[in-house]
């Protein structure tokens, strides 16, 4: 799959967890576990893995396992980011688990259980999206970080050298989240917070687009399966995945 292609699965999937999040909660889960199984699906093919298919199972159960946790929480009241740490924890015992339940004489053992834990880390972080619809900022919100990340990825992959492509996404980050938080704050009757506090949250969100895509892809156009179907849809959802926790943080900490 070409750069392009990877870039325009990544903004497709930015756009439908977008848009699930003003939808009721449960479609909203499906979108953020879709997103995960994407992952799982192409992480073993994208680092080379041994066990690809035991891999790609303990990366989607946590995946899923993750996205249920934070349903339950939320509907507590509860702060989801307390018990991601449990289900991260959880989903390492089910890595090793894994490894014992290897037939294959486990070769590169240590390579396989540290690149199920990244998968399952990067699928964990994408859990936090069900909650951002429940923060001060609301669904909105989660649009305007969405727009983000599509707008730096595909920055990303327009081709240009990393040390051209790296400060332009993070303009690009800085400069959509400032519009798409402007155009929130028009369409909106009365907000819960001020003006400024929703222009300031859209464009750190932005910036931290920016620093996500360039590092993304730094790191993923180096490794030799990344033009793979599956790796490059796993690619594609990557920045999607992992932007959820940072989203739900900066909605927290500069909306409240």
């Amino acid at each position: 799959m070409s750069t392009s292609a990877t870039a325009s699965v990544s903004a497709a999937l930015a756009a439908l967890v977008a848009v699930a999040a003003f939808a009721p909660l449960g479609l909203l889960t499906v979108a953020v576990v879709l997103v995960g199984l994407l992952v799982a699906v192409g992480w073993s093919p994208l680092l080379s893995l041994p066990s690809p298919r035991g891999t790609a199972s303990v990366v989607a159960l946590a995946a899923a396992a993750a996205a249920v946790t934070v349903v339950v929480t939320t509907a507590g009241g509860d702060d989801p980011l307390a018990v991601l740490p449990s289900a991260a924890a959880l989903a390492l015992l089910v890595a090793f688990a894994h490894q014992f339940l290897r037939r294959d004489g486990r070769p590169r053992l240590v390579e396989s259980v540290t690149g199920a834990v990244t998968g399952q880390a990067v699928v964990v972080l994408a859990a936090a999206w069900v909650a951002v619809p429940r923060t001060v900022g609301g669904p909105a919100f989660a649009a305007v970080v969405l727009a983000a990340v599509a707008a730096t990825g595909a920055v990303c992959a327009a081709g240009w050298p990393l040390r051209v492509a790296g400060p332009l996404s993070l303009l690009a980050g800085a400069a959509t989240g400032w519009v798409a938080s402007a155009v929130v704050v028009l369409l909106s009757d009365g907000m819960p917070v001020s003006d400024v506090r929703w222009t300031v949250a859209g464009v750190v969100a932005g910036v931290g687009a920016g620093l996500l895509s360039a590092a993304w892809r730094a790191h993923s156009e180096r490794l030799p399966s990344v033009h793979g179907l599956s790796a490059a849809l796993a690619v594609a959802a990557g920045p999607v995945a992992m932007s959820g926790a940072g989203a739900y943080v900066v909605g927290r900490l500069l909306l409240g």
